[in-house]
């Protein structure tokens, strides 16, 4: 199989960071828009040097036959000096939309849609953190009271798992299917989860301002949560979206199907890091 070629749109964004980040480790042909080519080289300068995979600008690549294009969030896709079309007879349209924006999706042009629901960022830019996370996170660094519920009602995934699972299918021969979801297989409630971010959140200060101790060590470990086998969809309160469709395509795809590896305690420390540092 040759190279594949992906275009990617919304590479200005945390889940486009990371999704250029797993691109690069996959021996791929990266083809992102000319306004982004800067930063993209200069960010992942070290990444590429020792990659098979190539950088291109988008208005000097045309999708042809065989590519694949990536648009990510809700756009605009298209610079004003671009072809009009996303995409060619013979290449795919995958459109990824974060799940806490209900949109109306014109799918006259794009092959598939990929809903990505109660994703933990690596940032808090507008097109993926998820409010919810977002409000925590500013009550914390606050000391403001937060009011949350006992109830798993989060089906939480890290950035890292969804960019991952994004390219295992994207290096495959395997289409997108038309419509699928993407979220973690574990419920979190809203208390669980606040537990984890103020326990991290406090490390993290005591580290920075040199007051970290033993009893940063001796705090509980992070809650057990029982993983939900996929065909389970509507036995909680607050029903996991239907991770069939993923499953299946990364089951052809590679055999694993859709297990989600990196821990939410992991997932959240990567949160803070990033958003410290805005």
């Amino acid at each position: 199989m040759a190279n594949p070629v992906v275009h990617l749109r919304g590479s200005d964004s945390c889940l486009g960071r990371s999704l250029i980040s797993r691109l690069i480790r996959a021996d791929v042909k990266i083809v992102i828009p000319d306004v982004d080519y800067q930063w993209v080289e200069q960010m992942f300068s070290t990444e590429l040097k020792y990659s098979n995979s190539q950088l291109f600008k988008s208005e000097a690549t045309a999708i042809a036959q065989g590519h694949r294009m990536i648009l990510l969030g809700l756009g605009p896709y298209l610079s004003d000096t671009e072809q009009s079309s996303i995409g060619v007879d013979g290449s795919e349209t995958i459109l990824i939309t974060p799940g806490f924006e209900k949109i109306d999706v014109d799918t006259s042009e794009i092959d598939s849609h990929l809903i990505i629901s109660h994703m933990i960022p690596t940032a808090c830019d507008d097109s993926w953190c998820c409010p919810v996370i977002e409000n925590w996170y500013n009550a914390i660094t606050n000391n403001q009271t937060i009011a949350s519920d006992s109830r798993p009602r989060h089906w939480w995934v890290s950035e890292m798992d969804i960019a991952d699972s994004i390219v295992r299918i994207l290096v495959s021969d395997q289409p997108f299917p038309s419509n699928a979801n993407i979220s973690g297989r574990r419920a979190w409630s809203d208390d669980q989860t606040v537990e984890e971010m103020k326990l991290l959140f406090s490390r993290t200060m005591a580290g920075k301002s040199g007051t970290f101790s033993a009893q940063h060590l001796t705090t509980p470990p992070s809650p057990i949560i029982e993983v939900e086998a996929i065909s389970k969809v509507d036995d909680n309160e607050h029903p996991r979206p239907d991770l069939e469709s993923i499953h299946q395509v990364l089951v052809a795809c590679d055999g694993d199907g859709w297990r989600p590896l990196m821990p939410i305690r992991s997932a959240l420390m990567m949160f803070l890091a990033g958003v410290m540092q805005e």
